[in-house]
């Protein structure tokens, strides 16, 4: 990428900054994959053997900040109180992954500011250009109902 840029003709400030902005934002994707992957490794290797039978590694993504991030992770099966099977993925509950649907808690947090001042529409306007992320009108506008039955079901469990 770096080449790429120093060996193209001289482009203007505001296609530099961009460009530097994607492969910045690149480069976080992989170094949040990587680490994500390495933490789930050593739970691997950590966990109570007798009651988290390890099921195999399933892809998954989380949207971010800096974009979409793919990454596997390991699922258990367990037992919950009542003895049924249940099946869970350690590094989401070990790194306290609270995420709505596949959005990450900052990235919700930012939709969640622009959306008081903006329309969904705006909102998916200054999100997918300001940040490594690409976000429709409806993507907002879900998020946000996401975010007011998270809300609401907290109120009543008080």
């Amino acid at each position: 990428m770096m080449n790429t840029i120093l060996n193209e003709k001289m482009i203007p400030f505001k296609e530099l900054e961009k460009k530097v902005f994607d492969y910045t934002c690149e480069i976080g994707r992989m170094i949040i994959k990587t680490i994500l992957e390495s933490y789930d490794g050593h739970l691997l290797e950590t966990r109570n053997k007798r009651e988290l039978r390890c099921k195999g590694r399933r892809q998954t993504t989380i949207k971010t900040v800096m974009g979409e991030v793919e990454y596997s992770r390991n699922v258990y099966q367990t037992k919950d109180e009542e003895g049924r099977k249940v099946w869970v993925y350690l590094l989401d509950k070990e790194m306290q992954m609270d995420k709505i649907g596949l959005i990450s808690t900052n990235l919700a947090e930012k939709i969640a500011s622009v959306v008081t001042d903006n329309s969904y529409n705006k909102t998916a306007e200054i999100i997918s250009s300001t940040m490594g992320q690409t976000i429709s009108h409806g993507g907002a506008w879900n998020l946000v109902q996401k975010l007011g039955e998270r809300i609401s079901e907290e109120e009543t469990n008080r």
